[in-house]
């Protein structure tokens, strides 16, 4: 494996339930078209040989890669009948290649031909062996590693190889999200001034008709910021994940970098910390836009009691007074009905007073008088009667 040349092309699945199982398909014919043995079925990882080269095809949950050894000389970054074809209609997501020479140390004429300003140059593995990179893309769209391993065995040279591969890809991953992470602070920026608007209004004197526009515009915001976490809540959480993986394989390594250059795993970190530290802002943004709306629902319910108690006070009172005004009524009507009653018994009892004038020989106006308060008693108490009688049967009802 010394003196050998490792590539890897990776391209970005698209984001369909059935990705994963279309581009192992798509694979498997090829492999049918091309002569080559399939993979296994269910099967994310197979290794064909072919033209010389040996090639593996590996499926991921994100993203599909193609890896394959050739030797130094090889200067072809897109060799035909290997599977690159299967790629060109996903998004490709990175270009890598690891040269690995046949030195414990990386030669001063190939750190030289690295950029000085991102150079990073380290010894790994117990300082069996160096990489240097400066993980800038060249013309054809590869970043190169360059790996001195004449001292390591074969299968912790190919296990560092891996790691290799493994850092750039997940570096990339990682970084997919600051994009989306910067365009989704401008969005929050924007709700987050909506939001201030809608709680302003609340917080200012305003009758019923004022809630049902804030309750809209709430629900508008809600529903915004629903859609905003659904589009990010994955991209951010794969990021979280895919920057603890990076920092699991740069720790792998043990670098101890060169003096005068990076090492991989601080370069990394000075670029890669401050993006998730971005998305984690934003996640953080977004869940304190969240607490917002629920106190201003919160707010908008507090208000909108307040209100409905208000109405039901007056309500309450309007009933109390024309309660009032109907007890005063029934008593005037009463009243009048006692006078009423007095005044026709009376006159009946005239025609009886006439007759018993005659035999104790006293005025018929006397006699009239006299019973008169007996006659006004008797029809006050029959009418008061009558009205208890009404207000129990009420409340038996009730």
């Amino acid at each position: 494996m010394l003196n050998s040349r490792v590539r890897r092309v990776a391209a970005m699945l698209p984001r369909d339930a059935d990705a994963i199982a279309q581009a192992a398909e798509g694979f498997a014919r090829w492999c049918h078209l091309q002569g080559v043995c399939p993979p296994l079925p269910d099967s994310r990882q197979h290794a064909f040989t072919t033209r010389g080269m040996q090639v593996t095809w590996e499926l991921h949950t994100e993203f599909v890669t193609l890896t394959w050894t050739s030797g130094l000389a090889d200067w072809d970054n897109w060799p035909p009948e290997i599977g690159l074809e299967l790629l060109e209609g996903l998004g490709i997501l990175t270009c890598v290649r690891v040269d690995i020479i046949d030195s414990d140390t990386i030669p001063d004429r190939i750190v030289s031909g690295f950029r000085t300003s991102s150079l990073c140059l380290s010894s790994v593995d117990g300082s069996q062996c160096e990489i240097s990179t400066d993980l800038l893309p060249d013309s054809d769209g590869y970043v190169r590693f360059e790996l001195a391993g004449r001292s390591l065995l074969p299968i912790r040279r190919a296990v560092v190889v891996r790691r290799l591969l493994e850092i750039e890809t997940y570096r990339t991953m990682v970084l997919i999200g600051l994009p989306l992470a910067r365009e989704v602070a401008a969005e929050l920026t924007a709700l987050e001034a909506e939001l201030g608007g809608v709680v302003d209004r609340l917080g200012k004197e305003g009758g019923s008709t004022d809630f049902e526009p804030a309750l809209h515009a709430l629900h508008v915001i809600s529903t915004k910021l629903d859609r905003m976490v659904e589009r990010t809540g994955f991209r951010f959480a794969a990021c979280r994940a895919y920057g603890d993986l990076l920092q699991r394989r740069i720790s792998s390594l043990g670098e101890v970098p060169r003096p005068g250059a990076f090492s991989l795993g601080g370069y990394l970190g000075d670029r890669i910390d401050p993006a998730l530290s971005t998305c984690r802002a934003v996640e953080m943004r977004q869940a304190a836009l969240t607490t917002k709306i629920d106190r201003g629902i919160k707010l908008l319910n507090a208000r909108s009691n307040l209100d409905l108690l208000r109405q039901d006070s007056r309500i309450l009172q309007t009933i109390a007074n024309t309660s009032g005004r109907q007890l005063q009524l029934q008593r005037t009507v009463e009243g009048l009905s006692a006078i009423a009653i007095s005044y026709y018994l009376l006159g009946i009892l005239g025609y009886a007073i006439t007759g018993v004038n005659e035999l104790i020989h006293l005025p018929k106006a006397l006699l009239t008088l006299l019973a008169l308060p007996m006659v006004v008693g008797t029809a006050w108490l029959v009418s008061r009667g009558m009205r208890q009688n009404r207000l129990n049967g009420d409340e038996s009802k009730v």
